[in-house]
C-alpha cells in the first residue's frame, strides 16, 4: 500500500507479543466501542465474538451516526466516560486528538500486530482498522463504456447522471480531486471549485449518507457514483451489476480506532490490536469491502480489482483539511450546491 501522504502523522514505535501464552479472564472483563451500527453489524460483531472466546473480554457496541455525532457523545461524557474505543475517521481524530484529557495515546510497547501495519496506518493517537479508496462506482448495464479516468465524469454523456458526495462528506473528496486535475493542491482549490462547476449539468445528486449514495443509484436516479468500496460491495449484494475503478489520483482515506481516557485503557489497547491482526483484517475486508491495512492480510477477492494501482493513490494533510473544510463548504454550498 504505497500512496503519495503529506502530514498524516507521526509513526509509533511498537514492538513485543501482546497475545503471550493461554489467554484468561481480564480483571475488567467488559470492553465498549462507539461505532458505527452498520460496521458492527457487518464485521466487528463476529470479531468481537472472537476476541471474547481468546481473551474473556466482553465487547459491546454503542452506535454512532457519524464521527461527528459520536465526538460530541464523547466530550458530553468527558468527567466519565463509558466508551473505552472509539472509531472515527482519520481527520475527525486529528481534530479530536489534541484533547488529552479524553483519549489517551496509543501503547508504544506492546501492541506486536500493531507494528506490522503500514507504517501510514498508525500514528500516536490512533490506529487504523482498515482503508480504503475513493473512487467511481458505475452500472455496467447502463454505462456501456468503461469508465477509466475522473475525466470522463465530466463528458456530456453523463448529464444527469452522477452521484457525487457533497463537500462535507469524506473530506472534500471530489474538490481535491477535482482541484489536483486542474493542476491545483489542498492550499489551491480554486481550480477545483471552477472544475465542480463545469461539472455541474452531469450532477443528479449531492448526497451527505452512504445510504442516500447507495439510493440514488438502486433507484436508478443515478448510474455513476463518486463512492468508497463498501458502497460497491452493498450494491453487488442488492444484486445490481456494478463495476468500480480508482483511478489517479484517488484519495485515500481510514476509518480507525481511539483509546478514550475511561480507565479501561490496557483493555482497548488490546481489543485494538486484536483488530489488527491479519486474520480479523481479512475478515473485515471480506465482510465490509474494506481494504486491510496489514499487509499480512489479503484483500477481499471482489475487492482487488477496486483498489488503486501503486502510485496512484494520494493522502491528505488532515491538519489543512480540518482546518479548511468549514470554508469549502460554504462555498460549496453557495456556488456549486444550489
Amino acid at each position: 500500500m504505497k500512496f503519495t501522504i503529506s502530514g498524516i502523522g507521526r509513526t509509533v514505535a511498537i514492538a513485543s507479543v501482546l497475545f503471550a501464552g493461554t489467554p484468561a479472564l481480564a480483571e475488567n472483563g467488559k470492553l465498549t466501542v462507539q461505532i458505527w451500527g452498520s460496521t458492527w453489524q457487518s464485521a466487528f460483531e463476529e470479531i468481537a465474538k472472537t476476541f471474547e472466546k481468546k481473551t474473556g473480554i466482553k465487547v459491546e457496541p454503542v452506535t454512532q451516526s457519524t464521527s461527528g455525532e459520536g465526538l460530541v457523545k464523547l466530550q458530553a461524557m468527558k468527567a466519565k466516560p463509558t466508551i473505552d474505543v472509539w472509531f472515527t475517521t482519520s481527520s475527525v481524530a486529528a481534530r479530536a486528538a489534541s484533547d488529552q484529557e479524553l483519549f489517551a495515546k496509543v501503547p508504544s510497547t506492546g501492541l506486536a500486530n500493531v507494528a506490522a501495519l503500514n507504517p501510514d496506518a498508525h500514528t500516536a493517537d490512533w490506529v487504523a482498522a482498515y482503508y480504503y479508496p475513493m473512487g467511481i462506482i458505475y452500472r455496467t448495464d447502463e454505462v456501456k463504456t468503461p469508465i477509466t479516468s475522473w475525466r470522463d465524469l465530466w463528458k456530456p454523456e453523463f448529464e444527469g447522471r452522477l452521484a457525487v458526495p457533497s463537500v462535507g462528506i469524506y473530506q472534500g473528496s471530489m474538490l481535491l480531486v477535482a482541484a489536483t486535475l486542474e493542476g491545483g493542491s489542498i492550499d489551491d482549490v480554486d481550480p477545483g471549485f471552477a472544475a465542480l462547476k463545469k461539472l455541474r449539468p452531469n450532477v443528479a445528486l449531492y448526497y451527505a449518507s452512504d445510504a442516500q449514495a447507495r439510493q440514488s443509484i438502486a433507484q436508478g436516479e443515478a448510474s455513476v457514483l463518486v463512492g468508497q468500496p463498501s458502497h460497491a460491495k452493498r450494491l453487488r449484494d442488492e444484486g445490481l451489476k456494478v463495476k468500480m475503478v480508482s483511478p489517479k489520483p484517488a484519495p485515500m482515506m481510514f476509518d480507525v480506532m481511539m483509546i478514550v481516557r475511561s480507565g479501561n485503557e490496557a483493555n482497548a489497547a488490546k481489543f485494538i490490536d486484536f483488530v489488527s491482526t491479519p486474520e480479523m483484517q481479512e475478515i473485515i475486508s471480506i465482510k465490509t469491502g474494506m481494504a486491510p491495512v496489514n499487509p499480512a492480510a489479503k484483500p477481499s477477492p471482489e475487492l482487488v480489482d477496486s483498489l488503486p494501482a501503486p502510485g496512484d493513490g494520494i493522502a491528505f494533510d488532515n491538519g489543512k483539511l480540518n482546518a479548511a473544510i468549514g470554508g469549502w463548504t460554504e462555498r460549496f454550498n453557495r456556488e456549486i450546491a444550489n
